[in-house]
């Protein structure tokens, strides 16, 4: 998690842009090896509601599957547990709601892959946030389906996205707020006045991420970063201190 706080204010461009972060049907050799994907997502705090043994709660649908939640903020996943609790505070007993890397509970499911009780993840974005993601799709003339968001600023002039300067090498940062990529939209426009008519925010969700690396590898995917919320920032920075 450390890696996080060593971001700078570097500003530079993707030259030669992969342009889709969609979902699309390519063969299974040219997805990026799950060893790199579990190190992509291994920086990013998340709550799961975990019982004593370190399962994770889940709902089970028709076909025999499970299907977990997974929170980005404490607060979304203490009210879910108030909310199981009020309906049946016996089964809710044995849980609790635990903090660990996007990369272990990833991990967890993972590991379901072949088995009947396959675990899937959904990621529950804040209110506040999915809001957010529904408002500046609709002005782009888009509809947000839901999930976890996370944001991307991109150039329309040549489709490259905007990048920013990590352990000396270039990545594309996705904020996971909407509020901190204006912010650094706005700090890219002052230094960059000729970018500012051209620079557009997108979005796209997490678990459409997370389905696009298991499918693809191209430099783009290589080079995103994510930029972690203040929540995240905050508890990075006390584990950081901690060690």
């Amino acid at each position: 998690m450390n890696s996080l706080l060593r971001w700078s204010l570097t500003l530079g461009l993707i030259i030669n842009p992969v342009t889709n972060l969609i979902l699309m049907p390519v063969a299974p050799v040219l997805a990026l090896p799950e060893a790199d994907i579990v190190k992509f997502l291994g920086g990013i705090p998340v709550y799961s509601i975990l019982n004593q043994e370190g399962s994770p709660i889940g709902q089970q649908v028709e076909n025999g599957s499970v299907v977990t939640p997974v929170f980005m903020s404490r607060t979304e996943a203490k009210n879910f547990l108030d909310r199981l609790q009020e309906q049946d505070r016996q089964a809710a007993r044995s849980y609790s709601v635990r903090m660990l890397p996007l990369s272990r509970i990833y991990e967890i499911a993972r590991g379901t892959s072949n088995s009947s009780t396959r675990l899937f993840l959904e990621f529950i974005p804040s209110a506040k946030e999915l809001q957010a993601a529904r408002e500046l799709t609709r002005e782009n003339g888009q509809k947000y389906p839901g999930n976890v968001p996370l944001y991307i600023a991109k150039l329309e002039s040549d489709q490259s996205y905007l990048t920013i300067k990590q352990d000396e090498e270039d990545v594309v940062p996705l904020f996971f707020e909407k509020a901190t990529v204006q912010k650094w939209v706005e700090v890219v426009s002052k230094a960059q006045p000729n970018l500012a008519p051209n620079i557009n925010i997108q979005v796209i969700s997490l678990s459409g991420l997370i389905a696009n690396l298991e499918r693809n590898d191209n430099p783009l995917l290589r080079s995103l970063r994510f930029w972690p919320s203040q929540e995240m920032l905050e508890i990075i920075r006390s584990n950081s201190q901690d060690q």
